[in-house]
């Protein structure tokens, strides 16, 4: 159905400067033109409220990792703050699909006068330090001895992986919202259903989120049937029909992990009942897959009771 209006700022689309907006950022493993239009200003806002906290989240960069998305820059990879267990040294380790990076955060120990005295690393890295600081200080007419270097054997380290996870449902919700517009086209924007999407997609705590009334809930188990479910951790599902007696119904499944099930009144949609599509995206390929919802719907059925 078409869309001629911004999906945020609800004007005609040829009132300003436009370009594409991602329904899931590519930096997760959607391709590059999985997207709505919307004006150029409005894409940045959200780019900078929404998108770029969420694909910059800890948990959901190492969930990204480890399935192998490549982003605009390259392979994705996930920075985790930690300590030292003991020292209490602070450290960071970046995972990658090449493996683990661990720096300590302050490598360089100076004493009173500035001047190095110590340097620590893991691996090689303390010594190519050390040995580059003593050549830098032998430039300026410094002598500078090496010690011999002090090992610890198999330290302990102690990393926690948290994700910001009301920021994470606010993606879940654009993400919702935006698949409505791909589907419904202006409807999906001017009626109900993308009023209570919008409220929901920037409602930035619990209480807010409650004020908004949606039907639904987000990290719960989706329905067994009716909607698609990822079914490997480098798969995304969405599913966005209008059902009889339901409404909108909207479903997204990213990694296996983060879920969402939405249910918004249909007032305006002038779609048929059961008209709507099943997305599923491999994120480690950035491959997408779509069906109409009607010819999905059988398979869904069956998967769900084993036939």
């Amino acid at each position: 159905m078409p869309q001629t209006l911004c999906p945020y700022a609800q004007v005609p689309l040829e009132s300003a400067e436009t370009n594409d907006e991602h329904i899931l950022p590519v930096a997760l493993g959607a391709p590059a033109n999985f997207t709505v239009r919307a004006l150029t200003v409005e894409n940045g806002r959200m780019n900078d409220l929404v998108d770029e906290p969420t694909v910059n989240d800890p948990l959901v960069r190492f969930l990204a990792m480890t399935q192998g998305v490549i982003s605009r820059s390259g392979n994705v990879k996930a920075s985790v703050a930690g300590t030292v267990t003991g020292s209490g040294e602070g450290i960071k380790a970046v995972f990658s699909t090449d493996g683990i990076d661990l720096k300590f955060q302050q490598p360089v120990d100076t004493d009173s006068q500035g001047r190095v005295i110590g340097v620590r690393g893991f691996g090689d890295v303390a010594m190519q330090m050390a040995t580059q600081i003593a050549a830098n200080y032998a430039k300026k007419g410094i002598p500078v001895e090496l010690g011999m270097p002090i090992s610890t054997q198999g330290p302990k380290l102690h990393m926690q992986l948290a994700g910001n996870m009301a920021m994470i449902r606010r993606q879940l919700f654009k993400i919702a919202y935006l698949t409505t517009v791909r589907i419904f086209g202006d409807e999906a924007i001017t009626g109900p259903s993308g009023t209570q999407l919008r409220a929901a997609m920037m409602a930035e705590d619990d209480a807010a989120l409650a004020l908004v009334k949606i039907q639904g809930a987000a990290f719960r188990p989706l329905p067994p049937a009716f909607v698609a479910h990822s079914t490997k951790t480098s798969e995304h599902a969405i599913t966005c029909a209008h059902l009889k007696g339901l409404g909108i119904v909207t479903a997204i499944d990213l990694f296996g992990v983060f879920t969402l099930y939405a249910i918004t009144p249909a007032t305006g949609i002038s779609a048929a009942e059961a008209f709507g599509e099943v997305i599923t995206i491999d994120a480690s390929s950035s491959k997408l897959t779509s069906k109409p919802y009607l010819e999905a719907v059988a398979d869904l059925v069956g998967a769900a009771f084993g036939s």
